[in-house]
């Protein structure tokens, strides 16, 4: 197949990187048109492109960018796509520290559902519920088993060539009902980045409620409260991506390695905060 992807980040990377592994014809591109883009393009063999032209003749389009840069996608860039063309709906939405508060979102319109009013075009939701190192042939090799990913979507068929290739990136696809019940695996549910097998996960979507918790809101009694909040989890943020750093150059790690360490001990129970001071202490986890 051909399988463009919009967005270059850690999951759209990951995932042109077992595509074409995979023997797919894949096309990347960023909003910046960056080295970067390019340098991803000669590692993994995949074409780079303009946001406008990546989707030109494909048949499975992959959308793994901020939720707030969804609007500012070009007008009819999936006009040129292959006939049927799959799009797949990989982000998700955190008001806090990147995207802002987007109002139907908020109000209990399901994210995926969101994306797809603003390109105009029906989606599947998919790679959105796993950690991003999850995604890498280095990681997955260490697993025991296969985790699952949740798929959900109003077409079977675009479902089931979803399914297919979420198996290809080394997952046990699991459906998750329509795009409507997609609320079920976005964050802060109990089906979200909680590395679940197959039966463990149809079981935390069912268990899934429509409240948003409050890390996952952006909606605040006032406005002081708001940017309270804001700042918080920003600069949690800033100091999770400087720990990674610490690790990795520390202990000669990869990002996904050093990233999967300290998220395994977040999982632990143990107080994130704690974890990262040790981190910057003693540049290794306990």
């Amino acid at each position: 197949m051909k399988i463009a992807i919009v967005g270059t980040g850690n999951v759209g990377g990951s995932l042109a990187r077992t595509f074409a592994q995979k023997g797919h014809t894949v096309t990347i591109a960023n909003s910046s048109n960056s080295p970067a883009l390019h340098e991803l393009a000669k590692e993994t063999g995949a074409t780079a492109a303009t946001v406008q032209d990546v989707a030109i003749a494909a048949d499975v389009v992959i959308i793994a960018i901020p939720t707030k840069a969804i609007p500012n996608l070009p007008a009819g860039f999936l006009d040129r796509t292959a006939p049927g063309a799959v799009v797949v709906d990989a982000g998700n939405y955190y008001p806090l520290h990147r995207d802002g508060a987007i109002e139907p979102i908020e109000n209990g319109l399901p994210e995926s559902r969101w994306v797809e009013q603003q390109i105009k075009h029906p989606v599947i939701k998919a790679f959105n519920a796993t950690n991003w190192y999850n995604l890498t042939e280095e990681i997955q090799s260490k697993l025991p088993s296969r985790l699952a990913l949740p798929v959900s979507g109003d077409d079977a068929a675009a479902k089931a060539i979803v399914s297919e290739l979420v198996a290809e990136a080394g997952f046990i696809p699991v459906d998750a009902g329509s795009l409507d019940e997609s609320w079920r695996q976005q964050p802060g549910s109990p089906a979200y980045c909680t590395d679940l097998g197959a039966e463990d996960l149809r079981k935390a979507l069912s268990q899934a409620t429509r409240e948003r918790k409050p890390e996952s809101s952006g909606v605040r009694a006032s406005e002081e409260e708001l940017k309270a909040a804001q700042e918080m989890q920003v600069a949690f943020f800033q100091s999770f991506d400087q720990a990674i750093q610490v690790l990795a150059e520390s202990n000669q790690w990869t990002e996904a390695a050093a990233t999967k360490g300290i998220v395994d001990q977040f999982m632990s129970g143990k107080n994130p905060a704690d974890i990262l001071a040790y981190v910057f202490e003693h540049k290794r986890l306990d």
